[in-house]
């Protein structure tokens, strides 16, 4: 029977990262044009690493997410940079390789667990089936033993009795805990999680925060945990992407982009978040909106709604570049002026 920590163990390079994203652009071809969606997006992943990516709704954070696993909607398509799976290339592969990537190399949670799961079948079935996808040579016996090794690995109770309950006889939470386990089955490197717990109220959310982050440990997994929600970050990433309008604006250390963020967009952020020690009479906002794909303003996208926004700011594009504890893509941190 496999054994997650000694595969983890055994195929570990520390000095590989586990994922490695280069300049990655993705567009849309529309009318004889190109809308950008991804532009020239670059981080890491390493073993046993925790990534959370941030950004308001249209930031390109799950579009990210679906390139990595090869499951981009047509007539989206990467156009440009690359992704490496532990020194492996795999943006370039065939159709037929990229299946095998997923759920063996990738694994995948989403949102809404029904989606993950067939309520005809019962979690049992859905288990070993996946492990004998992955691993044909196992026998049933032994699928049978390593799904409900998975279920108890994933905090549900008596694994025997509920190998053979369908997914309606599970709670939410349970349920979520269950696509964990469909995850785990190939005994993946990565792990792509899409807002795994906003479905879930707070104490089952925290239940599965946990869950994720003792599998990193354990397992040594790559996670990409993909969110809206701040406090999801600063409770469990080891580092925080913050994106917007399809750009990396901000990376760094998850203290320090929540204590001390250098973008303006990232401290909007972190100024939204209420104060758990003081009632505000009033909480602070971003003003205006994130702008549509193909409406992009020139330079910064950020810029028409930044309060240090200068005239530099409106035509040229920022780098991402060293700012203190983090790299920002914004001119305050580089010759300390917009203007």
């Amino acid at each position: 029977m496999i054994n997650g920590n000694a595969a983890a163990a055994e195929r570990r390079e520390p000095s590989v990262p586990v994922l490695d994203v280069r300049d990655l652009r993705i567009e849309f071809p529309i009318r004889e044009k190109a809308l950008v969606a991804i532009d020239g997006v670059s981080f890491s992943i390493g073993h046993g690493e925790i990534l959370g990516v941030v950004g308001e709704s249209g930031a390109g954070k799950s579009l990210t997410g679906s390139a990595l696993i090869g499951l981009l909607q047509a007539p989206g398509h990467i156009a440009a940079g690359t992704i490496h799976l532990s020194g492996q290339r795999i943006d370039n592969l065939p159709e037929t390789e990229q299946r095998r990537l997923r759920g063996k190399r990738i694994g995948a949670i989403f949102q809404d667990p029904l989606t993950s799961l067939d309520p005809l079948f019962t979690v049992g079935r859905q288990l070993t089936e996946t492990i004998h996808t992955h691993f044909p040579s196992m026998s049933r016996a032994d699928a049978k033993g390593r799904a409900m090794q998975l279920l108890a690995e994933v905090g549900i109770a008596d694994p025997a009795t509920r190998f053979d309950q369908y997914p309606h006889q599970f709670s939410g939470g349970m349920r979520q805990r269950i696509v964990i386990a469909l995850a785990l089955a190939g005994e993946p490197e990565l792990i792509i999680a899409d807002e795994p717990t906003t479905a879930l109220d707070v104490s089952i959310q925290a239940q599965i925060l946990a869950l994720l982050k003792r599998l990193a440990r354990t397992r040594d997994t790559a996670i990409m945990l993909v969110t809206h929600d701040m406090g999801v970050i600063a409770e469990v990433a080891d580092r925080v992407a913050v994106m917007y309008a399809g750009r990396l604006v901000e990376i760094g250390p998850v203290e320090d982009i929540v204590r001390r963020p250098n973008h303006p967009y990232t401290v909007g952020l972190m100024a939204s978040i209420p104060p758990l020690h003081r009632q505000p009479e009033r909480l602070a906002q971003i003003s205006g909106s994130m702008p549509r794909l193909g409406s992009w303003p020139t330079g910064c996208s950020f810029h028409p709604r930044c309060p240090h926004a200068g005239p530099r700011c409106e035509v040229s594009t920022p780098l991402l570049m060293p700012a203190g504890a983090t790299a920002a893509a914004c001119f305050l941190h580089q010759g300390g002026t917009a203007l």
